[in-house]
């Protein structure tokens, strides 16, 4: 976003200025507006809803603030005490009604709330409201381009065809062995995706029947299960493209090692099958409409499997934001209402994942896609699992 973009947001949402602080480079939006630089005492950086922006700075770091972009942007304010930047930020920020800062309410979105607390206090101490800046902080960090866009589309294509070839792997291995393991299947997907010319934070999550009730456990050297006939599956795997607005796909399917599913495993895939799709029909009839808020998805998921009699076994939100970022889970809006209330906008050009969830103490069972918000209509980009993949009759 421009300068002149990030006004009017500021307009909008009826503040008078947004307060960024910051230390080494910490705060993205405030790297994204001055690039990496070699910062080492704190800055503050005032955006107004008119005139020039400004930068209170530390007289050492003024070297690294001397560059055309810079100075073109950018008005500095130096201080060299502490106690002269206070007094800047009485002069400066003091004088309005309004700002946004990078908090959230009672600190429950980690990736919002980056300004401290002795900041944040400061400010107010002046006479000033503080409020928000969630929904600019997210247009600004969370929102794709095209190209980006166009990146996890292929993502999600190359996902899902490795995919098809973990669950043909598992029947191979059987076939031919009697029995796979999960590690085996998780270093098979993980040398795929590098075939293909993929990244990846973690390898993925291969998990059978008791392991798939803890929605993050992962085989390692030290434990790990079998994978034998008549055993439920579920794979969740996550990559991008080697591209600088690689955007990951992040899907989660189920199999099961024989030809017919037990009846006690449609029925509970049936339900997070409903709160899955219950998510994309809410979406694909309010965003047209109006502004949907994130936590309202979650609401929708979390009440289908709820009414089913698995509620306090849905563990966690039904989605995550997925940006560029070095995993999947990026710093916009997440469909939750239940690990946090988040009240930020789901933000056209941004993408999530859809995955409810049951992990009761038998088995677990999620179902996820990804999901993008295009022209305010909602993109299934990840695929939709219709039933639970029976392994031995592919």
């Amino acid at each position: 976003m421009t300068i002149k973009e990030i006004q009017s947001a500021i307009k909008r949402q009826g503040a008078d200025a947004y307060v960024l602080v910051d230390y080494e480079n910490k705060n993205k939006v405030i790297v994204q507006l001055l690039g990496e630089k070699f910062l080492t005492r704190k800055i503050i950086m005032v955006i107004p809803s008119e005139g020039m922006p400004m930068l209170i700075t530390h007289i050492i770091d003024t070297v690294y603030l001397k560059d055309e972009q810079t100075k073109a942007n950018f008005d500095l304010k130096v201080y060299k005490t502490w106690q002269q930047m206070l007094e800047l930020e009485k002069q400066i920020i003091g004088q309005y009604k309004t700002v946004l800062m990078d908090i959230s309410e009672f600190g429950l979105l980690p990736r919002v709330s980056l300004a401290d607390y002795g900041s944040v206090e400061y400010v107010k101490s002046l006479g000033v409201n503080v409020i928000s800046s969630a929904d600019l902080m997210q247009s600004m960090t969370a929102v794709l381009s095209e190209e980006a866009y166009q990146t996890q589309v292929k993502a999600c294509e190359i996902t899902l065809k490795i995919k098809d070839e973990a669950f043909l792997f598992i029947k191979n291995e059987i076939l031919s062995k009697g029995e796979t393991d999960e590690l085996d299947v998780q270093e098979f997907i993980g040398r795929r995706f590098k075939e293909e010319g993929m990244e990846y934070d973690e390898l993925p999550l291969v998990a059978i029947g008791q392991n798939a009730s803890d929605p993050h456990y992962t085989p390692t050297p030290e434990a790990h299960s079998k994978i034998h006939d008549g055993d439920l599956v579920l794979i969740d795997m996550w990559a991008k493209l080697k591209h600088p607005l690689g955007v990951y796909s992040d899907i989660t399917w189920m199999g099961y090692v024989g030809h017919e599913i037990p009846e006690v495993y449609k029925e509970r895939f049936r339900i997070v099958k409903a709160a899955r799709d219950g998510v994309i029909s809410f979406l694909k009839a309010e965003l047209p409409k109006r502004e949907v808020y994130a936590y309202e998805a979650d609401d929708v998921a979390r009440k289908i499997i709820t009414q089913e009699g698995y509620g306090e076994y849905f563990l966690h939100r039904v989605g995550h934001n997925i940006g560029i970022d070095v995993s999947p889970h990026g710093p916009g809006a997440n469909l939750d209402n239940y690990e946090s209330h988040d009240f930020r906008t789901l933000m056209e050009g941004t993408s999530f994942s859809d995955e409810p969830g049951i992990y009761a103490p038998d088995f677990g069972v999620r179902s996820e896609t990804d999901l993008h918000i295009k022209n305010r209509e909602l993109i299934v980009v990840g695929g939709l699992q219709d039933e639970i993949i029976p392994i031995m009759d592919l």
